[in-house]
């Protein structure tokens, strides 16, 4: 999840992957787009993707030359108030706000009042978590800000605040959710997306300054840039201008939430007030006022470096929450977020002096997001030219080393680290001389050599992959974006494949007593079976069927912020996953159990599959930590 808002979608990927079937791609074809040449035909290509992504609205700034060319909107800010979308309307910005937390740490260092490398436990001893390579690893400061401190993503409970006031101290948060601040593997080695990593970042500034990180915020950068309503709580100044929040076709307005974890995810502001942050960006962090933070602190939040990856070469990643992309071809800069109705991007690009915001108002479509960017991306880099890194062409003989199956190794959130398990991955082969890389169960595409362990594709612009020996020797690779590849070790390919194989003959045998209860229930009911003895010999192994599925039905019925509290399907979730195992082990004893002339022979046989399947998938659960599952509990 970039921010809280992606949660509902990933719970979506739960109930899917609870069905255990092996997915193909899951990414829509590609369909050409236009080519503007004018902002008009921009603003028409923008409102075909919203009319057919069914999105309400967006605000847009484009700055080209290091001047905004264009600030506006494009639909409704409120449907129900026929608001239009403006240069002032403000948004929810999600993950943005992540930006200013760096930059606020970042003046900070200048000031000399703290050091990004210096040890969480030196600067905040008061902050609970865990490291167990503390003394060769330790968590740093920069690791929050580039996300490489093993910790994991957000509890449940810890994405809404449903009970405690606004502004709750962020150090209760962390206090009270402590399970995400455990680092999962030696800090500075791998990126792993954590808006609890982030929001310790914010508190930082409160520990150094004595004030809210928000106040500080908008007293050293929202203001002085010009930002004259951006804020993260809401005020009278942008509460009135807020554009209303959406999910769902036709357009369902979703409300504001309350969030904990503010430093990460909760800044409000317009295109207009982001285009200031853009274009502070591109002139180095200075302002008409003069300079806020060094050209080269600004360099610094463009540069990952604590990944094994960066360490051995890969210049495009995650920096100091600011990070690289090569969509349309070129690279640029900054950040996406998303929250509750709310989806949003700003991007640009140094070298070129452009740069872009797109708001949208509705989370029914990332693709929406995905096209909006490849159209802005591609109207301000006309006439720029969009040079490739040279390939080298290394023998075919050298490019066998990297081949072979890599298996994720760094999950964003634990809870899902499974759906690697039952499809994620990549594989390197040799095809016709080239390297090529796929999914599980994509097509290869070919991977281009332009340095040493170093490849791009064929469109890319540089590398975005790199082979590397982990803290073990082993083989690893890493790709740069939030999309790409965090973290992979070469594994066995044919672990994937047995465990798809043996999950989706389990979900085969478990659903086979559904149309085989339906028959012995009409029987039972007509009268037929009166002589027929252990019924809890086929009743048991239904019944833990049937508490398997509805837990899938119950994460697809969870809305917003009922997913982190106690609630009629957050409690279907934890019974389902509770008495799951529990009927399948007592399923499996009983026709154990049961004298073999006092049952039919092919019941017997089926409810012992049935059973099995239930205890082998019950296994497989219980290795994912995916039993008794309270998403309520802290």
């Amino acid at each position: 999840m970039r921010c809280a808002g992606r949660s509902a979608a990933i719970l979506v990927l739960l109930s899917t992957a609870l069905a255990c079937l092996p997915p193909g791609s899951t990414a829509q074809q590609k369909e050409d787009l236009p080519h503007p040449k004018s902002v008009e035909e921009l603003k028409k290509a923008m409102k075909d993707v919203l009319d057919k992504e069914h999105v309400p609205g967006a605000g847009i700034a484009l700055i080209a030359n290091g001047e905004v060319l264009w600030c506006g909107g494009i639909g409704q800010a409120d449907i129900a108030a026929n608001r239009a979308v403006s240069c002032e309307t403000e948004f929810r910005v999600g993950s943005i706000s992540k930006t200013f937390v760096a930059l606020a740490l970042l003046k900070l260092q200048e000031e000399g009042k703290i050091n990004l490398y210096a040890r969480l436990q030196d600067v905040a001893p008061e902050i609970p978590f865990k490291n167990r390579w503390e003394a060769t690893h330790p968590v740093r400061i920069v690791n929050l800000l580039e996300h490489t401190a093993g910790f994991d993503d957000m509890e449940f409970s810890e994405v809404y605040n449903l009970r405690d006031r606004y502004d709750f101290p962020l150090l209760e948060v962390f206090k009270r959710f402590r399970k995400p601040q455990a680092a999962r593997w030696p800090p500075g080695t791998r990126m792993s997306y954590s808006n609890p990593g982030n929001a310790i970042a914010g508190y930082l500034i409160e520990r150094v300054t004595g004030n809210p990180f928000d106040q500080y915020i908008r007293d050293n950068f929202l203001r002085p840039l010009g930002m004259e309503r951006a804020d993260y709580p809401f005020t009278d100044a942008n509460k009135p201008l807020l554009a209303a929040a959406y999910n769902g076709n036709p357009p369902k307005a979703v409300g504001y939430p309350s969030i904990y974890l503010r430093p990460a995810v909760d800044l409000k502001a317009s295109p207009g007030e982001l285009a200031k942050l853009v274009q502070f960006l591109l002139r180095r962090g200075k302002t008409e006022e003069g300079q806020l933070v060094k050209p080269e602190s600004i360099l610094r939040m463009e540069t990952p470096e604590t990944t094994l990856a960066a360490k051995n070469g890969l210049r495009l990643g995650y920096g100091l929450c600011n990070y690289s992309s090569v969509e349309g071809g070129v690279v640029t800069h900054g950040h996406d977020g998303g929250i509750d109705g709310f989806v949003s991007s700003y991007r640009y690009m140094p070298e070129q002096n452009w740069g872009y915001v797109v708001l949208l108002n509705s989370t029914n479509s990332g693709r929406a997001l995905h096209d909006l960017n490849l159209l802005t991306i591609d109207f301000l880099s006309i006439g720029f030219p969009k040079p490739q890194q040279s390939v080298i062409s290394p023998p075919a003989g050298d490019l066998e080393q990297f081949g072979g199956f890599y298996a994720p190794q760094a999950p964003r959130t634990q809870m899902f680290a499974f759906l690697d398990d039952l499809a994620g991955g990549t594989r390197i082969r040799v095809i016709k001389g080239r390297l090529t890389r796929s999914g599980l169960f994509g097509q290869p595409e070919p991977l281009l050599s332009v340095g040493k362990n170093a490849f791009r594709g064929d469109k890319e612009p540089e590398g975005t992959m790199i082979f590397f020996a982990d803290e073990f020797g082993d083989m690893a690779i890493a790709g740069s974006g939030l999309e790409g590849i965090p973290y992979s070790q070469r594994s066995s390919l044919i672990l994937p494949f047995i465990r798809i194989a043996l999950l989706s003959l389990c979900l085969f045998l478990m659903l086979t007593s559904l149309p085989f209860a339906l028959v012995w229930l009409f029987l039972k009911l007509v009268g037929a079976m009166k002589d027929v003895r252990h019924l809890s010999v086929r009743v048991v192994p239904l019944l833990a069927t049937l508490a398997l599925l509805i837990v899938p039905i119950c994460f697809q019925k969870l809305i917003g912020s009922q997913i982190g509290s106690l609630n009629f399907w957050t409690a279907g979730i934890f019974l389902g996953t509770f008495f799951f195992p529990v009927l399948s082990v007592i399923g499996f004893v009983l026709v154990l159990r049961v004298p073999k002339d006092e049952i039919h022979r092919g019941v017997r046989i089926h409810s012992l599959l049935v059973s099995s399947a239930c205890c082998m998938l019950s296994g497989f659960l219980l290795s994912w930590h995916l039993l008794a599952l309270r998403l309520w509990a802290p």
